[in-house]
């Protein structure tokens, strides 16, 4: 249930310029979240991916000590993202914004504010 497998990432080249061209996104410093429905078929509800601009953070241990802690972090939380995705499949994509290396927690509560919004949006209308 806690796993991050490969699979359950984001890579392929197609999937990734329609995310880029297609996809809608919502900020809160200093991550983004770009998202977009799936068009490739995936055994797991959502596929996700983790960037930190080598223009940003010009050392590469910095920029994989930010997407460890992202990667943890999402790992930990996407429990209820599945939850709330029933029927349709979504890619997405976080981009670390900052230039300064935040620590642990501030990532976890920008992280979890995104997930949750993805979440509400996404979310099916229920019929009443």
């Amino acid at each position: 249930m806690f796993s991050f497998s490969k699979i359950e990432r984001l890579c392929s080249k197609k999937s990734i310029e329609h995310l880029f061209a297609k996809g809608e996104s919502k900020t809160q410093f200093p991550i983004k979240l770009i998202y977009t429905l799936s068009e490739f078929e995936s055994p797991f509800p959502v596929r996700a991916m983790f960037v930190v601009p080598k223009k940003k953070h010009k050392r590469a241990n910095q920029r994989n000590i930010l997407k460890r802690r992202m990667r943890e972090i999402y790992r930990l939380n996407k429990h209820d993202l599945y939850q709330a995705v029933t029927n349709s499949k979504y890619d997405i994509m976080f981009v670390y914004l900052s230039n300064e290396v935040c620590d642990y927690e501030a990532i976890k509560v920008k992280m979890i504010f995104l997930l949750n919004q993805l979440k509400e949006k996404i979310k099916p209308v229920e019929v009443i």
